[in-house]
């Protein structure tokens, strides 16, 4: 299986879009988090939420193809099978089953809402979003509008009370914020 920095070095290869490759930085943050959370292999969930949007600059419009590609770009990675799987569930190629792909589709969204929330911050800086003010903008449908609460509301089919979810999600972002450069 790849290894982090040659992760880092295939996403940089496919993507080109500085805030997508935070996106996926932060994804894998968030995913690491939930690995620790729930006993899981925290190098599996960080590396399938790092490659998750690998294909993001090559599908142009065509959502529909998003993740099918991604599995074919990371062919050579050494993916494992429920890393693949991940990856498609993540776009609705296949039903959310196992547990690495009910975080993937939970920590794709959250993160565009931590990292909104964090460049509202007059410092741009995540540490300087508080917990109590980060619920406050989830529940404003228009903020980070393209942040799907639902998807992130999913948290509390998995056990995880949203609360609880978006502290999990933040501390993680904050604690790594030099990564995401806030």
């Amino acid at each position: 299986m790849i290894n982090r920095e040659d992760a880092l070095v295939l996403l940089n290869k496919h993507l080109s879009n500085k805030n997508t490759i935070k996106h996926c930085l932060a994804t894998a943050i968030v995913m690491e988090a939930l690995a620790e959370k729930f006993g899981e292999d925290t190098e599996v969930y960080y590396l399938t939420g790092l490659l998750h949007d690998i294909d993001l600059d090559t599908i142009g419009d065509d959502f529909e193809k998003h993740a099918l590609l991604a599995i074919d770009l990371l062919e050579e990675a050494e993916l494992t099978t429920e890393m693949k799987n991940a990856i498609l569930a993540h776009n609705s190629h296949k039903p959310l089953e196992t547990m690495i792909e009910k975080c993937l589709w939970i920590a794709d969204p959250v993160n565009g809402l931590v990292v909104a929330s964090g460049l509202m911050q007059p410092d741009k800086k995540l540490e300087q979003v508080k917990l109590r003010s980060l619920k406050k903008k989830f529940k404003s449908k228009n903020f980070a509008a393209g942040a799907s609460r639902e998807q992130m509301s999913y948290c509390e089919e998995m056990g995880i009370e949203l609360i609880d979810f978006l502290e999990l999600s933040l501390t993680a972002m904050t604690a790594k914020a030099e990564v995401l450069g806030m």
